[in-house]
């Protein structure tokens, strides 16, 4: 239909010109199309693709936990991902998300805790109280190995820091023992340490919270 009009319209250009002269052309043509209940004759139009929409997947070198648990999750989008049934408490900024019962972890069983910072992820602990925690933690501590590489020597006042910022008086400073810790490419911190005689933990920190964890210049 479009293009019977244009061809119409063509027709009538050439009348135009053949009998008024070129000048009068092109007011002459607008002035039909107009008659004809169209209105201006469209421009025409770039074609403008849109830009794509930004991704909330992860890079590959992120952290990922269990179920595909990250850093900055919201305690809903948790939930959604770890099916184990879990109680909950706030203290100020912070809040609390422990597993009722324990959770399976490498060949052994532990208290599962997600830790929020204004309802983002900053930090997991697995809590472990074992009979034979020695073999038990060496056992753990090639595991992690295995996957991080070599351990590092961590300093005990820096995990009771992290942990008072959510539960003041948990950990007794000359109660934390053979701690070490193994920094992620991404950033992640992965401590090991005993928190008590037959007690010990592995604790994740997201990068900001680990962020300048140790002082390398000149290492």
């Amino acid at each position: 239909m479009q293009r019977r009009k244009k061809r119409i319209l063509l027709i009538l250009l050439i009348l135009c010109m053949t009998f008024t002269g070129s000048g009068c052309a092109e007011d002459t043509v607008r002035s039909i199309w107009e008659s004809l209940g169209f209105g201006a004759e469209p421009a025409a139009t770039e074609t403008v693709t849109p830009s794509p929409e930004p991704t909330a997947t992860p890079a590959p070198e992120d952290f990922r936990f269990r179920d595909g648990i990250r850093w900055g999750m919201s305690m809903q989008q948790v939930k959604a991902l770890e099916q184990e049934e879990m109680l909950e408490r706030s203290n100020q900024d912070w809040s609390i998300m422990v597993t009722r019962e324990k959770v399976a972890v490498s060949r052994f069983t532990a208290d599962l805790v997600f830790m929020f910072r204004q309802d983002r992820l900053k930090m997991i602990t697995y809590e472990f109280q074992r009979q034979d925690a020695a073999a038990d933690f060496q056992y753990l501590t090639g595991a992690l190995t295995s996957i991080y590489g070599e351990k590092q020597d961590a300093d005990p006042l820096m995990i009771k820091t992290f942990m008072d910022a959510i539960n003041p008086g948990r950990y007794q400073l000359d109660r934390i023992r053979e701690a070490c810790v193994w920094i992620r490419d991404d950033g992640t911190a992965v401590f090991l340490y005993y928190y008590d005689q037959d007690a010990f933990s592995i604790m994740y920190t997201s990068p900001e919270l680990a962020g300048g964890l140790y002082q390398t210049t000149g290492l």
